[in-house]
Protein backbone atom coordinates (compact mmCIF):
# COMPACT_ATOMS: atom_id res chain seq x y z
CA UNK A 1 0.00 0.00 0.00
CA UNK A 2 2.99 2.32 0.77
CA UNK A 3 4.62 1.61 -2.31
CA UNK A 4 1.14 2.40 -4.52
CA UNK A 5 1.33 5.46 -2.31
CA UNK A 6 4.13 6.59 -3.02
CA UNK A 7 4.13 5.86 -7.00
CA UNK A 8 0.77 7.74 -6.88
CA UNK A 9 2.94 10.94 -5.13
CA UNK A 10 5.74 10.35 -7.41
CA UNK A 11 3.35 11.22 -10.45
CA UNK A 12 1.46 13.48 -8.88
CA UNK A 13 4.53 15.08 -8.31
CA UNK A 14 6.16 14.88 -11.57
CA UNK A 15 8.93 12.85 -10.17
CA UNK A 16 8.92 15.40 -6.93
CA UNK A 17 9.56 18.39 -8.92
CA UNK A 18 9.57 21.56 -7.55
CA UNK A 19 6.22 22.86 -9.45
CA UNK A 20 4.48 19.79 -8.80
CA UNK A 21 5.80 19.62 -5.01
CA UNK A 22 4.55 23.18 -5.13
CA UNK A 23 0.95 22.18 -6.35
CA UNK A 24 1.14 19.36 -3.77
CA UNK A 25 1.35 22.04 -0.81
CA UNK A 26 -1.13 24.10 -2.19
CA UNK A 27 -3.95 21.27 -2.94
CA UNK A 28 -3.20 19.58 1.04
CA UNK A 29 -4.00 23.21 1.92
CA UNK A 30 -7.04 23.82 0.09
CA UNK A 31 -8.45 20.68 1.30
CA UNK A 32 -7.26 21.15 5.13
CA UNK A 33 -9.34 24.45 4.47
CA UNK A 34 -12.46 23.37 2.96
CA UNK A 35 -12.64 20.10 5.67
CA UNK A 36 -12.22 22.80 8.53
CA UNK A 37 -15.15 25.14 7.15
CA UNK A 38 -17.19 22.23 6.36
CA UNK A 39 -16.80 20.67 10.24
CA UNK A 40 -17.70 24.11 11.11
CA UNK A 41 -20.37 24.78 8.83
CA UNK A 42 -22.32 21.90 9.95
CA UNK A 43 -21.41 22.51 13.66
CA UNK A 44 -23.18 25.94 13.34
CA UNK A 45 -26.41 23.83 11.82
CA UNK A 46 -26.07 25.56 8.72
CA UNK A 47 -26.93 28.74 8.54
CA UNK A 48 -28.30 30.21 4.82
CA UNK A 49 -26.37 33.26 5.05
CA UNK A 50 -23.62 31.19 5.46
CA UNK A 51 -24.55 28.81 2.96
CA UNK A 52 -25.17 31.15 -0.21
CA UNK A 53 -20.92 32.77 1.13
CA UNK A 54 -19.02 29.26 1.44
CA UNK A 55 -21.32 27.23 -2.28
CA UNK A 56 -19.90 30.82 -3.74
CA UNK A 57 -16.78 30.21 -2.59
CA UNK A 58 -16.80 26.44 -3.23
CA UNK A 59 -17.57 26.90 -6.94
CA UNK A 60 -14.80 29.66 -7.31
CA UNK A 61 -12.26 26.95 -5.69
CA UNK A 62 -13.44 24.50 -8.28
CA UNK A 63 -13.03 26.24 -11.19
CA UNK A 64 -9.30 26.96 -9.78
CA UNK A 65 -8.97 23.12 -9.00
CA UNK A 66 -9.73 22.44 -12.85
CA UNK A 67 -7.66 25.46 -14.10
CA UNK A 68 -4.65 24.45 -12.22
CA UNK A 69 -4.89 20.73 -12.03
CA UNK A 70 -5.26 20.05 -8.25
CA UNK A 71 -6.65 16.00 -8.84
CA UNK A 72 -6.39 15.46 -4.80
CA UNK A 73 -8.84 18.75 -3.95
CA UNK A 74 -10.58 18.22 -6.82
CA UNK A 75 -12.05 14.89 -5.61
CA UNK A 76 -11.95 15.87 -2.26
CA UNK A 77 -14.41 18.81 -3.19
CA UNK A 78 -17.04 16.61 -5.12
CA UNK A 79 -17.02 14.48 -1.80
CA UNK A 80 -17.19 17.63 0.06
CA UNK A 81 -20.53 18.63 -2.00
CA UNK A 82 -21.70 15.52 -1.51
CA UNK A 83 -21.73 15.10 2.13
CA UNK A 84 -23.19 18.97 2.34
CA UNK A 85 -26.05 18.12 0.41
CA UNK A 86 -26.83 15.03 2.44
CA UNK A 87 -26.51 17.50 5.75
CA UNK A 88 -28.84 20.01 3.84
CA UNK A 89 -31.22 16.89 3.25
CA UNK A 90 -31.48 16.15 6.69
CA UNK A 91 -30.66 20.14 8.70
CA UNK A 92 -33.42 21.31 5.98
CA UNK A 93 -36.06 17.70 6.33
CA UNK A 94 -38.53 20.13 7.82
CA UNK A 95 -38.78 23.23 5.54
CA UNK A 96 -38.57 21.20 2.50
CA UNK A 97 -41.82 18.81 3.94
CA UNK A 98 -43.63 22.66 4.54
CA UNK A 99 -42.41 23.56 0.91
CA UNK A 100 -44.63 20.33 -0.50
CA UNK A 101 -47.25 21.03 1.88
CA UNK A 102 -47.57 24.62 0.77
CA UNK A 103 -46.85 24.05 -2.71
CA UNK A 104 -49.04 20.88 -2.79
CA UNK A 105 -51.77 20.64 0.36
CA UNK A 106 -52.09 23.74 2.13
CA UNK A 107 -55.83 25.20 0.84
CA UNK A 108 -56.08 28.42 0.19
CA UNK A 109 -59.14 31.09 1.76
CA UNK A 110 -60.06 35.02 1.10
CA UNK A 111 -59.93 36.59 4.43
CA UNK A 112 -60.59 40.26 2.84
CA UNK A 113 -63.08 42.62 5.02
CA UNK A 114 -66.02 43.46 2.88
CA UNK A 115 -65.41 47.18 4.09
CA UNK A 116 -63.28 50.01 5.17
CA UNK A 117 -65.22 49.82 8.23
CA UNK A 118 -65.43 46.39 9.30
CA UNK A 119 -61.65 46.42 8.65
CA UNK A 120 -61.32 48.90 11.41
CA UNK A 121 -63.58 48.02 14.14
CA UNK A 122 -61.56 44.55 14.06
CA UNK A 123 -57.96 46.14 14.18
CA UNK A 124 -59.63 48.52 17.21
CA UNK A 125 -61.12 45.73 19.35
CA UNK A 126 -57.33 43.53 18.79
CA UNK A 127 -55.87 46.64 19.54
CA UNK A 128 -57.53 47.03 22.36
CA UNK A 129 -57.36 43.68 23.78
CA UNK A 130 -53.64 43.79 23.41
CA UNK A 131 -53.39 46.52 25.41
CA UNK A 132 -55.55 45.64 28.04
CA UNK A 133 -53.92 41.98 28.33
CA UNK A 134 -50.35 44.02 27.90
CA UNK A 135 -51.25 46.15 31.24
CA UNK A 136 -51.79 43.31 33.03
CA UNK A 137 -49.18 40.99 31.67
CA UNK A 138 -51.37 38.42 30.36
CA UNK A 139 -50.06 36.29 28.66
CA UNK A 140 -51.64 36.01 24.85
CA UNK A 141 -51.21 34.67 21.88
CA UNK A 142 -53.41 35.76 18.61
CA UNK A 143 -52.83 34.62 15.06
CA UNK A 144 -54.69 36.19 12.01
CA UNK A 145 -55.43 33.61 8.90
CA UNK A 146 -54.25 35.73 5.67
CA UNK A 147 -54.60 33.75 2.34
CA UNK A 148 -52.68 30.01 3.68
CA UNK A 149 -55.71 28.02 5.30
CA UNK A 150 -55.14 27.20 9.27
CA UNK A 151 -57.43 24.68 9.05
CA UNK A 152 -54.90 21.93 10.17
CA UNK A 153 -54.70 23.98 13.51
CA UNK A 154 -57.95 24.81 13.65
CA UNK A 155 -60.03 21.53 13.62
CA UNK A 156 -57.46 20.38 16.88
CA UNK A 157 -58.29 23.15 18.98
CA UNK A 158 -61.33 23.97 21.16
CA UNK A 159 -63.80 25.50 18.32
CA UNK A 160 -65.51 29.11 19.21
CA UNK A 161 -66.57 30.36 16.18
CA UNK A 162 -67.97 33.57 17.95
CA UNK A 163 -67.93 37.48 16.38
CA UNK A 164 -64.33 39.03 17.76
CA UNK A 165 -65.09 40.83 20.24
CA UNK A 166 -62.85 41.89 23.83
CA UNK A 167 -64.28 39.90 26.16
CA UNK A 168 -64.15 36.83 24.68
CA UNK A 169 -60.39 37.37 23.96
CA UNK A 170 -59.45 38.67 27.32
CA UNK A 171 -61.68 35.59 29.02
CA UNK A 172 -59.82 33.19 27.13
CA UNK A 173 -56.49 34.15 28.23
CA UNK A 174 -56.76 35.04 31.56
CA UNK A 175 -54.88 32.29 33.50
CA UNK A 176 -56.41 29.98 34.79
CA UNK A 177 -58.62 29.17 31.86
CA UNK A 178 -58.37 25.66 30.20
CA UNK A 179 -57.03 27.29 27.21
CA UNK A 180 -55.05 30.59 27.85
CA UNK A 181 -51.77 29.15 26.97
CA UNK A 182 -53.08 28.10 23.56
CA UNK A 183 -53.44 30.16 20.58
CA UNK A 184 -56.97 31.98 19.23
CA UNK A 185 -57.03 31.73 15.85
CA UNK A 186 -58.97 34.25 13.89
CA UNK A 187 -60.14 34.08 10.36
CA UNK A 188 -61.60 37.41 9.26
CA UNK A 189 -64.86 38.65 11.50
CA UNK A 190 -64.15 35.66 13.75
CA UNK A 191 -62.75 33.78 16.18
CA UNK A 192 -62.48 30.23 14.99
CA UNK A 193 -60.82 28.39 18.31
CA UNK A 194 -59.00 28.81 21.29
CA UNK A 195 -56.37 26.50 22.61
CA UNK A 196 -54.61 25.93 19.19
CA UNK A 197 -50.80 24.72 19.42
CA UNK A 198 -48.75 26.04 17.10
CA UNK A 199 -45.50 24.54 15.56
CA UNK A 200 -42.36 25.99 17.10
CA UNK A 201 -39.81 27.94 15.06
CA UNK A 202 -36.17 25.96 14.83
CA UNK A 203 -34.11 28.72 14.58
CA UNK A 204 -31.53 29.13 16.50
CA UNK A 205 -30.59 33.35 16.63
CA UNK A 206 -33.64 33.58 18.87
CA UNK A 207 -32.69 36.27 21.71
CA UNK A 208 -33.03 33.71 24.97
CA UNK A 209 -35.54 35.69 26.48
CA UNK A 210 -38.19 34.98 24.38
CA UNK A 211 -40.86 32.06 25.69
CA UNK A 212 -42.39 29.08 23.55
CA UNK A 213 -45.41 32.11 22.45
CA UNK A 214 -43.01 34.15 20.98
CA UNK A 215 -41.16 30.37 19.42
CA UNK A 216 -44.48 29.43 18.18
CA UNK A 217 -45.74 32.69 16.38
CA UNK A 218 -42.32 32.60 14.30
CA UNK A 219 -42.90 28.98 14.22
CA UNK A 220 -46.31 29.73 12.78
CA UNK A 221 -44.94 33.05 10.19
CA UNK A 222 -42.38 30.41 8.44
CA UNK A 223 -45.15 28.01 7.68
CA UNK A 224 -48.23 30.42 6.58
CA UNK A 225 -48.70 33.58 5.92
CA UNK A 226 -50.72 34.44 8.74
CA UNK A 227 -49.65 37.23 11.26
CA UNK A 228 -49.71 36.36 15.03
CA UNK A 229 -49.99 38.93 18.01
CA UNK A 230 -47.55 37.96 20.89
CA UNK A 231 -48.22 39.31 24.74
CA UNK A 232 -45.93 38.53 27.17
CA UNK A 233 -47.07 37.53 30.29
CA UNK A 234 -43.50 38.18 32.35
CA UNK A 235 -43.33 42.17 30.76
CA UNK A 236 -46.38 42.88 29.22
CA UNK A 237 -44.79 43.86 25.49
CA UNK A 238 -46.57 43.27 22.83
CA UNK A 239 -44.46 41.91 19.70
CA UNK A 240 -45.92 40.84 16.15
CA UNK A 241 -44.80 37.63 13.86
CA UNK A 242 -44.84 37.44 10.48
CA UNK A 243 -43.08 36.51 7.33
CA UNK A 244 -40.65 34.60 9.89
CA UNK A 245 -39.47 37.63 11.53
CA UNK A 246 -41.02 38.81 14.84
CA UNK A 247 -41.16 42.35 15.65
CA UNK A 248 -40.52 43.24 19.67
CA UNK A 249 -41.88 45.74 21.90
CA UNK A 250 -44.56 47.53 20.05
CA UNK A 251 -46.48 50.81 20.82
CA UNK A 252 -50.31 50.21 20.24
CA UNK A 253 -49.75 52.43 17.26
CA UNK A 254 -47.36 50.89 15.50
CA UNK A 255 -49.71 47.47 16.01
CA UNK A 256 -52.30 49.43 14.42
CA UNK A 257 -50.39 49.83 11.31
CA UNK A 258 -49.01 46.61 10.76
CA UNK A 259 -52.72 45.07 11.55
CA UNK A 260 -53.93 47.62 8.96
CA UNK A 261 -51.08 46.71 6.02
CA UNK A 262 -51.79 43.15 6.59
CA UNK A 263 -55.71 42.91 6.43
CA UNK A 264 -57.09 43.55 2.86
CA UNK A 265 -60.52 45.12 2.37
CA UNK A 266 -62.14 43.35 -0.77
Amino acid sequence: MIETFTKLLNEYTNGYSIGGIIKLVIDVILAIVVISILISFILKKIKKPVFYILLGIGIILYIVSLVFSLELFNVLLKFCALLLGVCLIVVYSQEIKHDFEIRFTTNKTNNAFSSVLEKQEIIDTLCNTAEYLSKRKIGALISIERNDSLNSFIEKAIPINSSINQEILTTIFYPGTACHDGAVIIRKNKIMCAGAYLPSTDKYDIPKNLGTRHRAAIGLSERYDALTIVVSEETGNISVASSGTISLGLRIDRLKEMLDGFLDVK
